[in-house]
């Protein structure tokens, strides 16, 4: 009982930490994530043009998408997830690095799905960009406890027997 609770401590900690880390760090995570976004567009066909501007939007075919100026104070769970990964015991340092490489490779592909889907579902009226952007709406929260169990169930099962 003890080391979960060391865990949790741990946890929070970090999450607090992290948290005040990410306030300045998450805007420039924003205009990467809008770049990137806008190549994948341009990619399937979606010629959008980025405003960088303050909070980071796109327009396309006269329509504005973006995020809401605290969008990265929540964007979205990479805080929860790191520190997940770091406060999670027993992970040698090499492995731990691994797991946090992974681990925000595929938040940042999540939230690149995320924010691109939006342009064809306003602008194209795309009924399967809707399903994605409202799957990505439920599921957000959970992900990074997904990926960190994905990536951490030795330890987190092999503690639990």
């Amino acid at each position: 009982m003890k080391d979960k609770v060391n865990f949790l401590v741990r946890f929070l900690a970090l999450t607090v930490t992290l948290f005040l880390i990410w306030i300045p760090l998450g805007k420039v995570y924003l205009v990467l994530l809008s770049w990137v976004s806008k190549c994948v567009l341009w990619v399937v066909g979606y010629h959008a043009t980025l405003v960088t501007d303050g909070t980071p939007f796109l327009i396309c075919r006269g329509y504005m998408i973006g995020m809401d100026e605290y969008a990265h104070l929540v964007n979205y769970n990479i805080v929860p997830l790191v520190a997940l990964i770091l406060a999670t015991p027993g992970i040698e340092i090499e492995r731990r690095v691994k797991m946090l490489a992974i681990g925000l490779f595929l938040l940042f592909g999540t939230h690149v799905i995320d924010l691109a889907s939006h342009v064809p579902m306003y602008c194209g009226g795309s009924g399967i960009a809707e399903i994605v952007v409202i799957f990505m709406a439920v599921i957000k929260v959970a992900v990074p406890f997904v990926i960190w169990f994905v990536l951490a169930r030795k330890e987190i099962l092999g503690s639990a027997q």
